[in-house]
């Protein structure tokens, strides 16, 4: 198939455009297992990255995870193509 992209999730493989799935974590650790690879492979792949950041993380904590971990990771957050919304602001806007 290819219509397959790089998950960057070793677990769940090439996957179709559109595809959504679900991990659960029980530490910070465990997420971020999961969420590095994946921005890293939609990055590489030139593709918009959102991350609606839980209670588990402060903005400032999560960029400066990915910071450490992605090559470049500011050049992308400057040019907009990855963001990091607070969840109250995504899921609480106007109450």
């Amino acid at each position: 198939m290819s219509n397959l992209r790089v998950s960057g999730v070793d677990a769940v493989g090439d996957i179709p455009w559109g595809t959504h799935f679900c991990q659960f974590c029980q530490t910070k650790e465990d997420l971020m297992d999961i969420i590095i690879p994946y921005f890293r492979a939609g990055l590489d792949n030139n593709e918009l990255c959102v991350w609606i950041i839980s209670q588990t993380f402060e903005v400032e904590e999560a960029k400066e995870t990915l910071r450490s971990a992605i090559p470049d990771f500011n050049v992308y957050l400057e040019k907009g193509q990855i963001e990091l919304i607070p969840y109250a602001d995504w899921f609480l806007k106007k109450g």
